[in-house]
């Protein structure tokens, strides 16, 4: 298979240079991102980055808002996508998670069962997602039926008031799942006084997609 062609070092510069003014960034302002001076950045410019030298083509991309395969030559995209923002943000949170448990959690098995109950509430809230998803789509209905707002302004109503129903209706329920969950677990040993089990509030994920699923037929 060929390897993936990128750019020679001087265009790697060309690009720095294009980035860089894009966004209206000085060579000094640039050099304070990275923790360099002006000189390093003007050198980068005219005499290049090698795209081998990975670090730096990754720090260049975060200190100019874009992507390594851009700086490279590897895509003409010059930002990421809404899909790989979200990812690059999950994963910073979840990784300082996991560092933060390992240092202060003692046993594997805690460790586990933390990291259960985090999965679990990233379950429902992508059940919420969709809940929302539809809410939003329902809301801008709403703004462009243009015999609704008709109707709306001949009753003195507002539409957002239609749009707060809208919402409230569509996600209430999810909400609700939402907070027993965590009320769950606050009570997890407290199964004499109206506390939720363990395996009780780990049901709820899957009640939750499965109201989903029959609302969606």
């Amino acid at each position: 298979m060929d390897e993936p062609i990128t750019f020679t070092a001087k265009q790697v510069g060309e690009r720095v240079k294009e980035r860089r003014t894009e966004l209206n960034l000085s060579m000094g302002d640039l050099g304070k991102r990275l923790g360099v001076n002006k000189s390093t950045i003007q050198r980068y410019e005219s005499k290049g980055v090698e795209p081998e030298k990975r670090y730096l083509i990754i720090s260049l991309a975060d200190a100019l808002l874009t992507t390594p395969e851009w700086l490279t030559g590897l895509s003409e995209d010059k930002e990421y996508d809404g899909f790989t923002k979200s990812k690059m943000q999950l994963d910073e949170h979840l990784e300082s998670f996991l560092k933060e448990m390992d240092s202060v959690v003692g046993t594997e098995a805690y460790q586990q069962f933390l990291a259960g109950h985090l999965c679990n509430i990233i379950d429902l809230y992508s059940v919420y997602a969709v809940h929302f998803a539809r809410a939003m789509r329902k809301a801008d209905e709403i703004a462009t039926d243009e015999g609704l707002k008709e109707s709306l302004m001949r009753y003195a109503i507002e539409s957002g008031a239609i749009v707060e129903q809208v919402y409230q209706k569509e996600t209430e329920p999810i909400i609700e799942d939402m907070k027993r969950y965590m009320d769950g677990l606050l009570h997890i040993y407290d199964k004499g006084k109206g506390g939720r089990v363990t395996s009780e509030i780990f049901r709820l994920p899957l009640d939750a997609r499965d109201r989903l699923e029959k609302s969606s037929n």
